[in-house]
């Protein structure tokens, strides 16, 4: 996917060994699990099913708390699954009848037993707070502590000098404050277009599952003081977006050290840091983000609302001015690029401020822009938010200026896409509604699993169907163990998570971020820290599955 540049010289930062490694053409391939199977667990009403590679014909299931069998059954017909997926053959099991809270394991006919998982109404509350607060760790230029199963993790305050004019007209060594926000990923630059996607995400959790999720906390220091939770955690993103605004309404595109050198936790990053020149997407982006604070922030505090909107509608007039795609110029970088053509951020950037204000001029921008446009089945990622864009169109609360006509086709093509996703899940033999091609697999690819849930609710939302739901629960099985490793890919949660991620904080791994994922099929993904390419975090994953886990939170009675 190209995420981003390649980290600068590996061999000055890690072993010669994990830099051998790093290469996915020197490894082997592990060899899959016996028996995988969504390590999280389900709520009592959910389907449950298990991928297995075992040639048995019966299951049992077995109660964790009395060692004793509480439920049998028999495994389908075997299956083949294709080269550029897990090239193996597989059964699959059923046991969606057994409804009984509990903690079980699965056991094969022959002696082969799953990783342990619960049945609970709230199953998949503790990991929504847990990703949610990986957002929290990710905080810069603010010291950090958190506790969890024992373990815990503590960051004085980081990067308070950000962020440098060298290289956007000086003077030299002059300042522009810009501290705070959320680093972005396994490093600790930020970056204003994958800022985008991620803030989309995480507001349309808010905006699809508010009454699931108000009232959840996650232990950060603005708790219980009258914002939720999640919405605090995105102001502290927004105080800093604020700064990256040029006074003309330009964006700057990124705020970055040089160079990927630095490795150890931030705190310990002294190098100083850069702002980028300005790009037309991360303006774009940022009006989008402006738009979307204007109107959720405003319930809870009307004054920083309406700062969102002034410095929106300031980018926007700026863009409406200048349509050319302008390029950040970073010949001066060597991190994460994120370029990206503007099209679509400018789609993006048009409906969130009309479902703002209501104003026509926003409204037309985005039906000229959307005349040809079509949602995605890889959902919204970094380099391209139109999903995040036709979605709010859509599901619009302001329905009647809307052209019909176009109403109607997107509408179409949204439940067109979805029915074949959902398909797809139960066609796969790992349910897995992202597929099985070879191009479905890429750099950061996990996302996707869990992007497309997003289309899924959205369809939801628009033409209610109980196997939107369905595929969307199975993408998260996927992520937490119904893959080929049997394990979890999330830190911190489920079975065998990762321990070892391309993560600049080091050890102790810290819980609740989703990695990259296995490439170029789905046998291979490496637990390495060298591994960036396979086992790298990023804020855009994270917040894509803080949308997904916060559809299926069970408030407490």
């Amino acid at each position: 996917m190209n995420r981003r540049l390649l980290p600068l010289s590996l061999a000055l930062l890690l072993p010669i060994t994990a830099c051998a490694q790093a290469n996915k053409f020197l490894r082997a391939t592990p060899p899959g699990a016996p028996v995988r199977v969504n390590s999280i667990g389900f709520s009592p009403e959910a389907h449950k099913y298990s991928t297995v590679t075992q040639n048995a014909e019966t299951f049992t299931l077995v109660d964790m708390a009395t060692s004793k069998p509480v439920y049998s059954g028999k495994l389908s017909a075997p299956v083949q699954t294709l080269a550029t997926d897990t090239d193996e053959t597989v059964r699959t099991l059923d046991f969606s009848d057994f409804k009984t809270p509990g903690r079980y394991l699965i056991e094969l006919q022959g002696g082969a037993r799953s990783a342990p998982f619960n049945i609970g109404a709230q199953v998949w509350n503790d990991s929504y707070v847990t990703v949610l607060r990986g957002m929290y760790l990710w905080r810069c230029g603010t010291a950090l502590d958190a506790k969890w199963e024992g373990g815990s993790y503590h960051q004085d305050a980081c990067h308070l000098t950000d962020g440098a004019l060298d290289f956007v007209g000086g003077p030299a060594g002059a300042i522009k404050k810009s501290t705070g926000g959320w680093h972005d990923a396994g490093d600790y630059n930020k970056y204003v277009v994958n800022a985008g996607v991620s803030v989309g995400f995480m507001f349309k959790a808010w905006e699809h599952f508010r009454p699931r999720i108000e009232a959840i906390t996650h232990g950060i220091p603005e708790s219980g003081k009258g914002l939720p939770d999640l919405l605090a955690e995105l102001r502290y993103e927004y105080d800093w977006l604020l700064t990256m605004q040029m006074d003309d309404g330009r964006v700057y595109h990124k705020l970055s050290s040089p160079d990927f050198r630095y490795w150890g936790k931030p705190d310990g990053e002294k190098a100083q840091r850069f702002l980028s020149p300005w790009s037309s997407s991360a303006t774009a982006d940022f009006t989008a983000m402006m738009a979307l604070g204007a109107r959720h922030f405003r319930e809870f505090d009307a004054a920083y609302a309406d700062r969102c909107l002034e410095a929106a509608r300031k980018s926007y007039a700026y863009l409406a001015a200048h349509p050319e795609d302008v390029k950040a110029d970073l010949a001066a970088f060597k991190t994460g690029a994120y370029q990206c053509d503007d099209p679509r951020h400018r789609l993006w950037a048009a409906i969130e401020l009309y479902e703002a204000t209501g104003e026509t001029v926003y409204l037309k921008d985005f039906e000229t822009r959307a005349a040809k446009e079509e949602f995605d089945w890889n959902g919204p990622t970094w380099g391209n938010p139109g999903d995040l864009a036709l979605g709010t169109y859509l599901t619009s609360t302001r329905p009647g200026a809307r052209d019909a006509q176009l109403v109607a086709r997107l509408k179409n093509n949204l439940l067109e896409t979805t029915r074949l996703i959902a398909a797809a899940a139960k066609s796969n033999p790992h349910g897995r509604a992202y597929g099985s091609e070879r191009k479905r697999f890429y750099w950061g690819c996990n996302a996707s699993v869990v992007a497309q849930t997003y289309l899924l609710h959205t369809a939801d939302k628009l033409a209610p169907n109980p196997d939107y739901r369905s595929a969307a629960l199975d993408a998260l099985a996927h992520l937490f163990g119904r893959n080929y490793h049997g394990r979890s890919y999330v830190t911190g949660l489920g079975a065998n998570p990762p321990a070892h991620t391309h993560d600049r904080r080091g050890t102790p791994q810290v819980p609740g971020y989703l990695v990259g994922g296995p490439w170029p099929t789905a046998r291979e993904w490496y637990d390495e820290l060298a591994a960036y390419e396979h086992n790298e975090i990023a804020i855009n994953w994270n917040a894509t599955l803080i949308y997904a886990l916060a559809a299926f939170v069970e408030p407490k009675p």
